[in-house]
């Protein structure tokens, strides 16, 4: 156990400590070697780490030396004293945002803003990096308040396979962060945060500073889950800070704004813009969000709308759909975003095209088609396309299945997949060009699907191991439906 007057590694001698989690403990030490004060980040107090364990730590946070923004509290050194893990990082006099909870100091409503731009900042060069860092545990803790009275994030940098580890060792199964904290989809079949999982975490924590407690007390997202609402904040702070809190706890993650949205609009509201994040409808008033979409909200469009867009192209006219489609895009179903609209109007330019109207030259499939069936089959090969590049950046840019396995964007590929095998079904009655293209995007499809089947399995086994059945059987399932769709789907093709 850790105790006040012990020497670290023959140099930082602990003085008090600042706070306990359940993996780690934070004290105020004295460097014995410069005479400066520090705080020292000892992680498994008591127990230590395996072999594997240390390992990992020092692997993972070699990393983390690699992160400099103003708005992380960047470590110093890092080390292993008697097989514990440790940190040295600034020592923050003025303590945590937590202090706003405890002390008879209310958080202000400049603060408020301040707080809600630094954070920002901070996510967004960790949501930025490649992959994606998913901080996994923001709350007022871990919000330092440096000399200057900026806020600064702690604790970053910590993956899924470090908590992994340090709960196998402290013997908890809970998942990784704090459950007032996590948002709803913290509660779902595959659990592990995504980036949209931060927003929410920040939206609570600012919602705890201003009103004394968590949007749902103790229970975190879950609630909201099943159906809560978001409680009123009833709070003397303006209307445009509860809205932006609002948006951060929106239920579905693609409705949250970005970390940069939130910084740049914190920055301009704090510089008397208060203009930049709400676009105010001309007809009828609507506000929405500028959200940039993710390609999960672009997904959720197509979805939807798809197959009733290329269902019906022989009963209206190419130009009218294209229309009718620009329209909704500039009221109400403008939320789903100009990238989103213009994938759909790619996609209805070729049924427009198919009706008899003009297509560009450069149209494979429209250079001297062999057979009829090119046209025909058209449209499929076009939504696979769209489909196989949601799953793309899906992978990419929203998630990774690597580093915390969260990603579905396997549900993409198999639709993608889907739809190329409906146009090989038929290949005798297609052009050369056509088969052959189809044949490479099934065959492009099936590798990336391959090497997710051979990850899941992977960690659904690891899983196993750290005796975390619950996310096993997760990873375990998504791997058997892969498998499942790939050999029914290629025996119905050999037949």
């Amino acid at each position: 156990m850790l105790d006040t007057g012990q020497i670290i590694a023959d140099r930082y001698e602990l003085l008090k400590r600042l706070g306990r989690g359940g993996f780690s403990e934070v004290w105020l030490a004295q460097d014995k070697l410069t005479e400066v004060k520090v705080a020292i980040k000892i992680y498994a107090p008591g127990t230590g780490l395996d072999d594997a364990g240390i390992s990992l730590f020092t692997q993972e946070f070699s990393l983390v030396f690699d992160m400099n923004h103003t708005n992380l509290l960047h470590p110093t050194h890092y080390d292993c004293w008697e097989r514990m893990p440790y940190l040295i990082l600034p020592f923050c006099k003025n303590g945590s945002a937590f202090k706003y909870l405890v002390g008879e100091e209310l958080i202000t409503e400049t603060e408020c803003w301040h707080l809600l731009h630094d954070v920002a900042e901070g996510l967004a060069y960790l949501h930025a990096k490649i992959p994606p860092v998913i901080h996994q545990d923001i709350k007022p803790d871990n919000i330092l308040i440096n000399d200057e009275g900026g806020f600064m994030i702690t604790d970053f940098g910590i993956s899924a396979r470090v908590r992994s580890t340090l709960r196998r060792n402290q013997g908890e199964m809970s998942s990784g962060g704090t459950l007032a904290y996590m948002g709803p989809e913290r509660f779902g079949p595959s659990p592990a945060p995504i980036m949209a999982s931060d927003i929410w975490s920040l939206g609570a924590t600012l919602y705890e500073l201003m009103t004394g407690m968590p949007p749902y007390g103790e229970h975190g997202g879950v609630l909201q889950k099943n159906g809560a609402d978001i409680p009123l904040i009833e709070a003397n702070f303006s209307e445009a800070l509860k809205d932006v809190i609002y948006k951060c706890l929106a239920l579905n993650p693609w409705d949250r704004p970005t970390a940069k949205q939130i910084a740049d609009y914190a920055y301009s509201y704090l510089n008397g813009d208060t203009s930049a994040f709400i676009d105010v409808q001309s007809a009828g008033g609507d506000t929405q969000t500028t959200v940039e979409p993710t390609p999960l909200s672009i997904e959720k469009s197509l979805h939807s709308s798809n197959d009733r867009i290329i269902g019906s192209h022989s009963a209206l006219g190419g130009k009218e759909i294209v229309e009718g489609w620009i329209s909704k895009l500039k009221s109400k179903q403008g939320k789903i975003g100009m990238i989103a609209g213009f994938v759909l109007i790619l996609i209805l330019a070729l049924i427009w095209g198919l009706s008899g109207n003009e297509i560009s030259e450069e149209n494979p499939f429209t250079d001297s088609p062999q057979h009829k069936n090119d046209l025909i089959y058209a449209p499929l090969i076009e939504r696979g396309k769209v489909f196989e590049e949601l799953g793309d950046r899906f992978r990419t840019q929203i998630d990774t299945l690597y580093e915390n396995g969260d990603s579905v964007f396997e549900d993409y590929y198999l639709r993608s997949l889907e739809l190329y095998r409906q146009v090989s079904a038929v290949g005798d009655s297609l052009s050369d060009s056509v088969y052959f293209c189809v044949k490479d995007r099934i065959r492009a499809v099936e590798s990336v699907l391959d090497s997710a089947l051979h990850t899941l399995r992977e960690k659904s086994d690891m899983m196993e191991e750290f005796g975390q059945d619950m996310a096993a059987r997760v990873f375990e399932d998504r791997a058997l439906k892969i498998e499942t769709y790939i050999n029914t789907n290629k025996r119905n093709e050999n037949e």
